[in-house]
C-alpha cells in the first residue's frame, strides 16, 4: 500500500458524492483513472444507475479487493490500453462518455497517469475516426450489402485443408518471394497483392477482400475466375467477379449479415473486422485452422519510395493522373505521409495473445518491428528438420512427409435463383423500412438501448450523425425528423434497386 491518501480521512464517502455532483449531463459510459478504494462506484450507481462503469487501473495488484464495484477494470497486464476502450466503448456513444482522472491518484502515480491519458487520447482519436469513416462510408456499405447478397452467382465454403499457410500481404517486401518458395503452402493472399503475385507466376489459393470503398473494385483487375474470393457482404467487389468466381462469404455477425444470409441461404464464415485486411485475414487463418502462418509482404510501415509491391493498382492510378502540375514523386510524398496510419494496424498485431502469436511467422521485411512474431530471413521449405541452408533466423516444425496432408478446398453449392434471391430481399427492405420508420417516430428510447439490433444497425449505416445526435436525445424531434427523412432517402433508393425485374 502506497504511503499517501487518495481519499478523505474524515468521509471519503461525501468526498465522492461531491465528485459525481460535478458530473454534467446524463452520459452512457463513465470512464474514470485509478479511482484508489472505489467510494466512487457506488456513487455513480446512485446518480447513473443506467451508465456503464469503467475503472482505469494504474497498477497491477493494487486496490483489487474493489475491482468488483466496477462493470469493465483494466490494469496494466491487460495489455493495450486502446484496443480495451475500444472493445467496451462503441463509437457511436463517444459523444455520451465521460473520462474522469481522481486527481489524488494521478499526482500519486504521476508517470501512470501521463501514460495513460495518452492512450485515452489515442483512443478518442481513433473513435473519431471511425465515425467519420463510418458518415462517410455508412451508405455505401449498406448498398454493397444489398447487391453483394443479391448478385453472389457461385456461393461457396472453404475447408482450409491442414497444410501450413502463407499470408500475402502487399507491402515492398513480398518483391522477394518466388513461386518455389510457395508450393509447400496454402498461399492466401490479399487482393492489393494479386497483381504483384501474378507477375512472378505466383498463384493464390484465394484472395481476401474487405474494402468497401469504390477504388477497392480495381484491386480484382486481372483476377481470373478460377481464383476463389473471399469477402464480408459490406466489401465492394465488382460484378464479373461476383458472376463468376467461387466466392465465400465472410461475416462480422452483424443483425444484417445475418438476416440477408439466412433469408438468402448463404453459409458465411465467421470472421472479425479489422483496420485492415491484413489483420482480418490472419484473425480468420488463426480463428478456423490450427496450422502455422508465415506472414510475407506485411510491412506495416511507409518506405522510401513506393508502398506498395509492383505492379500494383494505386502506382498505375498515379502514374496515369501525373503531370508536370502533379508529378509522380509528389503523388508518393502523399503517399507516404497517408501511410502512417500502418501504425494502428500493427498495433492490433502487437496485442495478440501469445498463445496466438506462437502459430506467426513472419518473413524478415524493412517495415516497422513486429517483436512478438517470430521473423524469419527467408520462406523456409517445410521438409527441412533445420532451416540453416535457408538463412532464416529460427526454425518452425518440419512436415511429417508419412501423413499426407489434405490439401486447400473450396466448395460450391446452391442457392435460389437471381429473381427468387432479389424479391426475398425486397420484401424484407420493405418491412424493415416500415419498422425502423415506426420505431424513430414512436419510440426513439429503442435506439438508445445499451443492446444490438437490426434496427439500430441499419439507422447507423443510413445516417450515422443523425443516429448519434438521436442516441444522445432520443426526445429532440429535431434529430428524429433528420433521421427519419434519411432512412426514407436510402430505403427508397434501395427498394427501387430490388424491385421486381
Amino acid at each position: 500500500m502506497p504511503s499517501f491518501r487518495l481519499h478523505s480521512k474524515y468521509n471519503p464517502h461525501k468526498e465522492a458524492e461531491q465528485f459525481v455532483n460535478t458530473i454534467e449531463g446524463n452520459p452512457s459510459i463513465i470512464v474514470i483513472t485509478e479511482p484508489g478504494e472505489s467510494y466512487l462506484a457506488p456513487a455513480l450507481r446512485s446518480s447513473f444507475p443506467g451508465a456503464r462503469l469503467i475503472a482505469i487501473r494504474y497498477t497491477d495488484d493494487l486496490f483489487s479487493d474493489s475491482d468488483t464495484l466496477w462493470d469493465s477494470v483494466w490494469r496494466p497486464l491487460r495489455g493495450n490500453l486502446p484496443f480495451f476502450l475500444l472493445a467496451h466503448i462503441p463509437d457511436e456513444l463517444l459523444g455520451a462518455v465521460r473520462f474522469l482522472s481522481w486527481k489524488a491518484a494521478d499526482k500519486a502515480f504521476p508517470s501512470q497517469a501521463d501514460a495513460v491519458w495518452k492512450g485515452i487520447r489515442y483512443t478518442i482519436d481513433l473513435l473519431t475516426s471511425v465515425m467519420h469513416t463510418r458518415s462517410f462510408f455508412g451508405r455505401t456499405w449498406l448498398k454493397n450489402m444489398i447487391d453483394n447478397a443479391v448478385r453472389l452467382d457461385h456461393p461457396a465454403e472453404i475447408h482450409f485443408g491442414s497444410q501450413d499457410f502463407i499470408l500475402a500481404g502487399a507491402g515492398p517486401s513480398l518483391q522477394y518471394m518466388t513461386a518455389v518458395q510457395t508450393e509447400p503452402y496454402t498461399l492466401v493472399a490479399v487482393t492489393s497483392a494479386y497483381a504483384a503475385l501474378a507477375a512472378r507466376a505466383i498463384q493464390p489459393q484465394f484472395c481476401i477482400s474487405t474494402d468497401a470503398g469504390y477504388w477497392a473494385r480495381r484491386l480484382f483487375d486481372g483476377i481470373p475466375h478460377t481464383v476463389p474470393l473471399a469477402f464480408p457482404l459490406e466489401a465492394a467487389v465488382p460484378a464479373a467477379i461476383l458472376q463468376h468466381n467461387p466466392c465465400a462469404l465472410l461475416s462480422y455477425g452483424s443483425p444484417l449479415e445475418t438476416m440477408l444470409c439466412t433469408a438468402l441461404g448463404l453459409f458465411p464464415l465467421p470472421a472479425r473486422e479489422n483496420g485492415t485486411v491484413t489483420g482480418t485475414a490472419c484473425d480468420l487463418l488463426l480463428r478456423h485452422t490450427k496450422q502455422q502462418i508465415i506472414l510475407a509482404g506485411v510491412d506495416l510501415a511507409a518506405t522510401q519510395g513506393l508502398s506498395h509491391a509492383q505492379p500494383h493498382q494505386s502506382t498505375a492510378r498515379i502514374l496515369c493522373s501525373a503531370d508536370r502540375v502533379h508529378p509522380f514523386a509528389a503523388s508518393l510524398a502523399t503517399q507516404q505521409f497517408q501511410t502512417q496510419s500502418l501504425e494502428i494496424y500493427r498495433q492490433w498485431f502487437l496485442q495478440l495473445a501469445p498463445e496466438r502469436t506462437k502459430r506467426l511467422f513472419r518473413v524478415r521485411a524493412g517495415g516497422a518491428a513486429l517483436p512478438n512474431i517470430t521473423t524469419l530471413d527467408a520462406i523456409p521449405i517445410p521438409q527441412q528438420k533445420t532451416l540453416e541452408n535457408s538463412g532464416a533466423l529460427c526454425s518452425i516444425p518440419a512436415v511429417n512427409k508419412e501423413k499426407a496432408l489434405q490439401p486447400f478446398s473450396i466448395r460450391p453449392y446452391t442457392i435460389a435463383a437471381f429473381s427468387e434471391r432479389m424479391q426475398a430481399v425486397h420484401s424484407l427492405l420493405s418491412a424493415l423500412h416500415t419498422e425502423i420508420s415506426a420505431i424513430i417516430t414512436e419510440n426513439p428510447q429503442q435506439l438508445a438501448a445499451q443492446t444490438v439490433s437490426i434496427e439500430k444497425q441499419v439507422c447507423a449505416l443510413c445516417g450515422y450523425t443523425a443516429y448519434c445526435n438521436v442516441l444522445k436525445a432520443p426526445a429532440d424531434r429535431e434529430s428524429q425528423h433528420q433521421l427519419a427523412e434519411q432512412v426514407d432517402g436510402v430505403f427508397a433508393r434501395l427498394l427501387k434497386r430490388t424491385a421486381a425485374v
